[in-house]
Parts: C-alpha cells; sequence; structure tokens
C-alpha cells in the first residue's frame, strides 16, 4: 500500500511538472522570467524539464506522462493524429514541442 502511495505521488508530480513545462514553454517568457514569476528556482525547472522530456522518450509500456488538456469550448481542432489505437486532438496554437511530446506519448 504504501509503495501504491509513493508510485501514485510521483505521477501526480510528474503529472504537475508536465503542466509546468508546457505553461513555461506556450507563456513566451525566457525560462528565467517565467521562474521568477512563478518562484520557482531554474535549477528545479531544469531537472524538471529533464525528467519529463525522458519519460516521453522512454519505450512504450514503461511510463505513461499525462499531458495537460486545455478547455476546447468553440474551438476547432487544426489537425487529428491517429497512432495505433491513440488519438489526439491539436488546437491552434499548440508549441512544435508539445505537437512532438504528444506524438511521443502516443507511440
Amino acid at each position: 500500500m504504501e509503495k501504491d502511495l509513493q508510485t501514485l505521488g510521483k505521477k501526480q508530480r510528474m503529472t504537475e511538472w508536465v503542466q509546468h513545462v508546457s505553461e513555461c514553454r506556450r507563456s513566451g517568457l525566457t525560462v528565467r522570467r517565467w521562474c521568477e514569476q512563478h518562484e520557482i528556482s531554474e535549477k528545479t525547472y531544469y531537472r524538471w524539464q529533464r525528467r519529463v522530456w525522458e519519460s516521453m522518450n522512454e519505450p512504450q509500456g514503461s511510463r505513461f506522462v499525462q499531458i495537460p488538456v486545455e478547455p476546447t469550448t468553440g474551438r476547432t481542432a487544426v489537425a487529428r493524429i491517429h497512432i495505433g489505437e491513440a488519438e489526439a486532438e491539436i488546437y491552434a496554437g499548440a508549441d512544435a514541442a508539445t505537437v512532438e511530446a504528444v506524438c511521443r506519448a502516443l507511440k
């Protein structure tokens, strides 16, 4: 049970950092400025960014990282990606890194 709770905590932190990294990359700010605004040290940000990207490059089935999805009310997808049984919609404004991360996650 304790191991399950630890695993759940790790997954939750990874999910939170996926959101942080995505938000920073979409913000148009430098990492330094974004970190200052969010009171996060750059060292911590870069450590988690590395963990996020490493997790997305692991072989399929070894780890799942949830990619945050913003509400899409009234918006139309500009692309729909199918890889095997998985599907994702891409909306206007998504940066190249996010699209790449989605594709890697779908593989």
